[in-house]
């Protein structure tokens, strides 16, 4: 009951705002806004509930399917993470203190999972819930049986992400089991269930999968990890590497295999010398900035254990320190090497919570390493509530104000959406450059961009083979240069162009490709009301008077 007030009161309070513009691009995909259809099946995302979604839309497409079968599952791990720490705490704590307890654990380590809405926290809070619920409840088939459904549950989300929230659980799963003997079915229980999963998942991939899978791993070292660097060799080169850092994917004529490997190369000094640390930095104090709550309990209850330790308890000791060296090695990797969003680093922060957590109560098994929350002076305890209250209300005046900035975010990318559906409606909209009025929406309401097909030319759907459908639907064309070319050349009123300047600048250009016949150019109109980096643009040939663009009505 409490995790459900609580989760009710944070998005009936405070509100849900998408944290990317992963979930309304999925949510449209699934619904065949960007595409001639519903579209049952991507390689990356939700792999089981593709088809089921697609379904959903098709029947109810003004009905937020996507949003809401997200929260089931993250409702079922909150379920599961609140049920690990009341066994956990219930032994230390009376009634009304546990409650509190469990609320201030709610407030500074899990509201944000609500707050900033994303697809990617399920998986890996999902399949981390399972395995410590399981692990802390050893010799139960119920349970187990549980757990390994929500295993499946998560891992037909993102299954990478899966395999990562169950070993980010490990150390706090062996703690919470009382040993690595009594972790081990549920531990080999899961490791043999993903395992078999994303065996089988490799064994049915067709060619095109692998291929966009990819593609996909190349775009991520080049825009999210910032592995590779451009070195392009000529100007169809620096063409190709433009429209990769513009997320102009989809022209295959420009963004392809043979650019990937001649116009790219990692440079191991640059990348560690100067690429890596500045990750670091920067990663550090966003860090300190959103989440020093739980950085400040994971320093308390290390000092508390440490506390405890003497001579005679090394070998614990031992444990401990490297669980500490494990989950901070593991961000210092991932934020330097890879990327650290906060959808990402709060929950392995709460992993490590939770194992310091376990560490600190002499939970089962461990003996000596923990010895129960200890006895502490009246003082003591005293100045602990006050700056535990003072740490609680910062933190609180630090939310109050993300929840105003992501309103007003949400309130500006709304407006935009509906003046671009007012004025475009019934035709072709040609977008790029507009990914960014996706962040902040609510995952809870089915957006749309009114009648009319949508090419999106931004973001990594547009690799995506449904975008070469909707090329071929839309012109006939089997690729999205000939396409564009096609639509460019269509009747005044039937497309509309919304671009941003950067990727109006790109598609020029691109169009000046080919013969002389062929080329064609845009040329900016005016702005959106609501958001004035957004233009209309008509098209026309090159250096010839152009057409006004078919914008205003």
């Amino acid at each position: 009951m409490l995790p459900g007030a609580l989760v009710l009161g944070t998005v009936a309070g405070l509100g849900s705002y998408c944290e990317a513009n992963d979930e309304t691009v999925l949510a449209w995909l699934f619904a065949g806004v960007l595409a001639p259809g519903p579209v049952p099946s991507l390689p990356l995302y939700l792999h089981g509930y593709g088809h089921v979604l697609a379904a959903a839309y098709g029947a109810l497409p003004g009905v937020p399917w996507l949003g809401l079968l997200l929260a089931v599952l993250l409702g079922a791990a909150t379920g599961l993470w609140f049920a690990v720490l009341d066994k956990l705490l219930r032994p230390y704590l009376r009634p009304q203190p546990l409650v509190l307890a469990l609320v201030a654990f709610f407030g500074v380590a899990w509201l944000e999972h609500w707050l900033w809405f994303s697809h990617a926290r399920v998986p890996l809070l999902l399949a981390g819930g399972a395995v410590l619920y399981a692990a802390q409840r050893p010799g139960r088939w119920g349970p187990l049986l549980v757990a390994l459904v929500a295993l499946v549950a998560a891992w037909l989300v993102r299954p990478g992400l899966a395999v990562v929230g169950a070993a980010a659980a490990v150390p706090a799963a062996v703690l919470l089991a009382g040993g690595w003997r009594r972790a081990a079915p549920a531990l080999a229980g899961a490791a043999l269930l993903l395992a078999g999963a994303t065996g089988a998942a490799a064994l049915r991939q067709t060619p095109a999968e692998a291929q966009t899978q990819a593609h996909d791993a190349f775009f991520a070292r080049v825009l999210d990890f910032e592995q590779l660097r451009p070195q392009p060799r000529n100007s169809a080169d620096s063409l190709g590497t433009t429209a990769v850092g513009l997320w102009l994917l989809g022209d295959s004529t420009a963004v392809n295999d043979a650019l990937a490997r001649r116009a790219y190369h990692f440079d191991a000094r640059e990348f560690f010398g100067r690429t890596v640390p500045a990750k670091l930095v920067l990663r550090a104090g966003l860090l300190v900035r959103d989440y020093f709550p739980v950085l400040l309990a994971l320093g308390v209850l290390a000092g508390g254990v440490a506390r405890r330790q003497g001579p005679q308890h090394r070998r614990g000791a031992r444990g401990f320190w490297l669980v500490q060296l494990g989950f901070a090695g593991a961000l210092v990797v991932l934020a330097g090497g890879f990327k650290l969003p906060p959808r990402l680093a709060l929950p392995l922060l709460d992993f490590w919570l939770l194992a310091n957590l376990a560490f600190w109560l002499e939970v089962p098994g461990m003996g000596h390493v923990g010895a129960g929350p200890m006895p502490l002076p009246p003082a003591l305890r005293r100045w602990g509530a006050v700056a535990a209250l003072a740490v609680g209300a910062l933190y609180a005046a630090k939310t109050g104000h993300r929840c105003l900035v992501l309103g007003q975010e949400r309130a500006r990318h709304e407006r935009a959406l509906a003046e671009l559906a007012g004025r475009t409606a019934g035709r072709v909209r040609v977008l790029a450059g507009t990914t960014d009025l996706l962040k902040s929406l609510s995952p809870f309401r089915a957006y749309n961009l009114g009648p009319g097909p949508v090419l999106n030319l931004s973001g990594w759907a547009a690799h995506d083979a449904s975008q070469r459908a909707l090329c071929r639907a839309l012109t006939g064309a089997p690729g999205q240069a000939d396409a564009l070319r096609r639509l460019a050349r269509a009747p005044a009123g039937r497309v509309a162009w919304v671009l941003a300047a950067p990727e109006a600048a790109w598609l020029n250009a691109a169009a000046l490709r080919g013969p002389p016949a062929q080329r064609w150019a845009l040329r900016r109109g005016p702005a959106l009301a609501a958001d004035s980096s957004l233009h209309f643009y008509s098209p026309g040939a090159p250096g010839k008077p152009l057409a006004r663009p078919t914008s205003a009505r």
